[in-house]
């Protein structure tokens, strides 16, 4: 099964490129035959609707869920509880919440059509506001797909497309099957528009001094294997993570939420229980000795340690089993999921941003995340949310020895080796203004203390101020900055480290900033800013340099920024 992609000089009367099994037409390449004016003069295109396809009939089921999603169980209580106890406006209610939405399927799903034409994506949908997006094909920077359980039982995956031009995608097609998305992808990527746009000279990227680096253009057919991650180091990953703590604070949640009023969980709740339960005890029992009580009470805290950890484990084994990182000619593609498998494409001259993060525990087993930002990027998207894949957790493990392998591949003009680098740490005043600040947070500790107990209430102000001081030794230290042949780095973090890497050819604007306090010490912060909308967590804001040379980066970068062509790889 395949497509063909009309090239402007193709056949206006081509005849239909793909078919289904029961000879339903997949995609049309016809010539569009009905060129409306717009207000800009340009001409939108128009389709025959007989020419355009629908999508799965299975879209009436997810479309209808993705929309009811928020209320589909409440409104299902309503309607078993007003059948069975006969509340008839249970029934009612429920009827009124559920059957708009799934009328809105049913219109959703007879109104809405695609094909590929004239090298554009058309999509066609509505009956009394008739909507009709074109996509030029090589605008096209990402098909990404989601399929849950429920996908893979048909068979089918939720289509998403997206341009460089804005933050939400520029079609959503719930759903297709895995045939036509495939041969979707296929028809997108391998068109000679899309591939022109990519590489529109046909040559590898140049160095400064002329010399050509090495292609790492591959055929689009022959899909390079980059990384695959296996079991064990997603085990790791889960182990020095936090998403267990997060899991448990979401089901407790839910526990509390859930739980009737004969049940008090409160604070005063617990309380109770344990005197109640104390008060019950017999007086000739023995006491347990305080040695006994600690070790109990030891082995609880480290069991919830333990319980939240493999918590973490099983977040990451369900969110990335099976990962396989591929590059397909200028395009990376990501594919990984156990319960919900998620599929994204990536072009890698979209890249703007790559941050390297090492927590302690992965700084002990040799181990690291690569996280990267691309051009039109929603910062909006959370950790939990299936398109933060590609952008938040775009290689949620690696081990040390491939990153410089992986960081090549981002970006073949990059010649990774973090050691080469010449850092520049922050200005020499740094741990002496951190210092007082520590001073002054010890200070307003004990002055909150103080009215709460006099003898006692500055205790932990002082016994924090030695912690205050290491942190402000340990942060002045850590913040360090290098400027390179092509790029910038900025490396920052105590326990948890971030290593991140722009180039001259994405910096989008520079500036730097000086607050009151910073003009006292003679510092400034120098900002570098991308296309991207900061989903690595990491922004390349470096605080705390001498005013002087602060200003002279600035000067710099401005200067080799200016005058860069966009390196693609």
């Amino acid at each position: 099964m395949s497509f063909e992609v009309d090239p402007p000089e193709s056949d206006p009367q081509r005849t239909p490129s793909g078919n289904l099994e029961d000879g339903q037409t997949i995609f049309e390449t016809t010539r569009l035959q009905e060129p409306v004016a717009q207000a800009d003069g340009d001409k939108t295109p128009s389709v025959p609707p007989a020419q355009m396809s629908f999508l799965h009939p299975t879209s009436l089921i997810f479309d209808f869920l993705a929309h009811a999603k928020t209320y589909i169980v409440p409104a299902l209580i309503g309607l078993f509880y007003g059948a069975t106890e006969g509340q008839g406006f249970l029934l009612i209610i429920s009827a009124v919440i559920i059957i708009p939405t799934l009328l809105h399927s049913i219109f959703s799903y007879f109104t809405l059509r695609y094909c590929i034409s004239d090298n554009q994506l058309i999509v066609r949908e509505g009956i009394f506001n008739r909507n009709i997006r074109t996509v030029p094909l090589a605008r096209i920077q990402n098909i990404d797909s989601v399929q849950n359980p429920l996908h893979r039982l048909f068979k089918v995956a939720e289509v998403k497309i997206e341009t460089a031009s804005g933050t939400k995608p520029e079609a959503v097609l719930r759903v297709l099957s895995v045939d036509k998305m495939n041969s979707l992808r296929s028809a997108i990527f391998e068109s000679p528009a899309h591939l022109e746009s990519n590489n529109p000279t046909g040559e590898s990227p140049a160095m400064e001094d002329g010399q050509s680096l090495p292609s790492a253009n591959v055929p689009p057919n022959i899909p390079e294997n980059l990384l695959k991650i296996p079991l064990s180091w997603l085990f790791k990953a889960g182990l020095a993570s936090n998403r267990g703590m997060v899991l448990v604070s979401i089901s407790l949640g839910i526990f509390f939420q859930f739980t009737n009023d004969k049940f008090n969980f409160s604070v005063k709740g617990i309380a109770d229980l344990i005197r109640s339960s104390v008060d019950s005890t017999e007086v000739t029992e023995t006491p347990q000795s305080p040695l006994v009580v600690f070790g109990l009470s030891l082995l609880a805290i480290l069991t919830v340690l333990a319980l939240i950890r493999l918590l973490g484990v099983g977040w990451y084994v369900l969110r990335f089993y099976g990962y396989q990182l591929q590059r397909n000619g200028n395009d990376l593609r990501i594919s990984c999921g156990l319960w919900t498998k998620v599929s994204a494409s990536i072009p890698v001259q979209r890249i703007q941003f790559i941050s390297i993060h090492r927590s302690l525990l992965m700084r002990w087993w040799g181990m690291a995340a690569i996280r990267i930002e691309t051009a039109g990027g929603d910062s909006s998207q959370n950790e939990n949310s299936t398109e933060s894949i590609s952008k938040r957790w775009f290689i949620p493990v690696i081990a040390e020895d491939r990153v410089a392998v992986i960081m090549q591949s981002l970006r073949p003009d990059l010649f990774w080796d973090e050691t080469n680098f010449d850092f520049k740490t922050v200005s020499p005043k740094t741990t002496q203004r951190l210092i007082r600040i520590s001073c002054i947070q010890s200070a307003m500790l004990g002055l909150i203390g103080l009215p709460i107990s006099l003898a006692w209430g500055w205790i932990p102000g002082a016994l924090l101020l030695p912690i205050f001081l290491l942190y402000a030794f340990k942060k002045g230290r850590s913040m360090q900055y290098a400027r390179g042949s092509n790029e910038v780095v900025y490396r920052s973090g105590i326990f948890y480290r971030k290593t991140s890497i722009t180039f001259f050819d994405k910096i989008q604007t520079l500036h730097v900033n000086q607050s009151p306090f910073d003009r006292r010490w003679g510092m400034a912060t120098l900002c570098v800013d991308t296309a991207a909308a900061g989903p690595a967590g990491h922004r390349m804001q470096i605080a705390y340099l001498d005013e002087h040379f602060a200003n002279d980066e600035f000067k710099r970068l401005r200067i080799n920024a200016a005058g860069r062509e966009p390196v693609f790889g």
